[in-house]
């Protein structure tokens, strides 16, 4: 073990290395640098708890209450370890959750700080289950070193001109891109660069049975469609959403909002297509014409002043929420009627048809299928308010139109 501990530290030295300008250097910080710090984080929090095993297997034989007076301590224990801090402090610091926290604001570096801090023993309840996926990483550390290999694989270049070819940008270098294993999202791109989920969109998707078995061996091209994808969003950026964009009113922001967002992911969605269940549900027709009736009724209450525009920012967060995941337990149940609904619904909750996302990928498609098809998508990428005059022309009278 001392040993093992040695070699913790001079990692936890090396990190501090790497921190950039929070850390001991300025050197640029290495896109693995996460999962690095994270399965490091792990074999300390395993050494620091070497009866961790025993320890909770006498846990579960207490009453809840007892139990839970039990495992404070062992939390704190976590927390007064030098180590144990440095390691999470290097985590929580790195560029890469900079992003993560521009990005998601359901989760804070408190609360993180805290479902790490209760491992090895329990998962805190958190938003997007994140407590239980840092425990199922934590007892799968020995297999997660395979998946820096396998990012090793992935070429950046090939996605990048995935992204190109849908994008109308002259500059298509490379962004910084970034790995994590987290749960909590899947790839964003932010502030020109990009974060990509290991778990959200490697793992999960795996059988539970064998998930962590022969991670070297994955094919890296589904991994190089989502960078594409993520690519593609920096690189029209500045075409879709140029500097000095004004509005008159709070109903012309939104109503211009959630074109752009439709555009901008219907036009990235054909560097990764939906397949399988995803495009099944994304492409059902009850789903497609309930978010294209919903979008009209949002627009045609903003321009009669009948809605307020709280009430349009709670529409916009449930379609990504709580619709989203109506609409897919709806689905199962019609695709899927005597199949093991919950287990269904646990497995493709990733892939709830929320709003812009559907109708991204929905309208664009249709589009894009159309003669000169793929010049008009990046046209809209330039123009986004002729998306629903093009739309209704590419579906023409026999298809689910836009009525506005």
């Amino acid at each position: 073990m001392r040993r093992t501990l040695r070699r913790l530290l001079r990692s936890a030295c090396v990190i501090g290395l790497m921190l950039g300008p929070s850390g001991c250097g300025a050197a640029p910080q290495s896109e693995t640098l996460a999962l690095e710090i994270q399965v490091r984080l792990f074999d300390a929090l395993a050494d620091r708890n070497p009866d961790y095993e025993d320890t909770l297997a006498a846990l579960l034989a207490l009453d809840p209450a007892t139990r839970e007076q039990r495992l404070t301590p062992l939390a704190q224990r976590n927390s007064r370890d030098p180590l144990i801090a440095s390691l999470l402090d290097s985590l929580l610091g790195t560029e890469v959750y900079a992003l993560y926290y521009q990005q998601f604001h359901n989760v804070s570096p408190d609360l993180h700080r805290s479902i790490f801090m209760a491992l090895p023993y329990r998962a805190l309840p958190s938003p997007a289950a994140i407590g239980t996926t840092q425990l199922e990483l934590f007892r799968n550390r020995r297999g997660l070193s395979a998946l820096v290999g396998l990012l090793s694989r992935v070429d950046k270049a090939r996605a990048v001109a995935m992204a190109a070819a849908w994008s109308p940008a002259a500059d298509t270098t490379v962004p910084v891109t970034y790995y994590i294993m987290d749960g909590n999202g899947d790839a964003f791109a932010s502030e020109g660069g990009v974060c990509f989920d290991l778990y959200s969109l490697l793992l999960s998707r795996r059988p539970e049975s064998n998930r962590y078995a022969n991670l070297a061996d994955v094919p890296v091209a589904n991994i190089e469609a989502v960078l594409a994808h993520e690519y593609q969003h920096v690189f029209a950026g500045p075409t879709l959403y140029p500097e000095g964009r004004s509005f008159d009113t709070w109903q012309a922001r939104w109503e211009d909002l959630l074109i752009r967002r439709i555009v901008s992911e219907g036009v990235a969605m054909q560097c990764n297509p939906p397949s399988g269940f995803k495009k099944a549900v994304f492409e059902d027709s009850l789903v497609v014409a309930y978010w294209l009736r919903e979008l009209e009724g949002v627009i045609l209450r903003m321009r009669r002043n009948e809605i307020t525009e709280d009430s349009v920012s709670n529409w916009h967060d449930r379609s990504y929420h709580d619709t989203a995941r109506r609409l897919l337990a709806d689905f199962v149940s019609r695709a899927y009627p005597d199949g093991d609904q919950p287990a269904l619904l646990q497995e493709h909750i990733t892939d709830r048809p929320s709003a812009v996302y559907t109708l991204g990928w929905w309208m664009l498609s249709r589009i894009v299928a159309i003669p000169g098809g793929r010049d008009q998508a990046l046209g809209l990428l330039r123009s986004p308010e002729s998306l629903f005059d093009q739309y209704n022309a590419a579906v023409g009278d026999t298809g689910l139109r836009v009525e506005l």
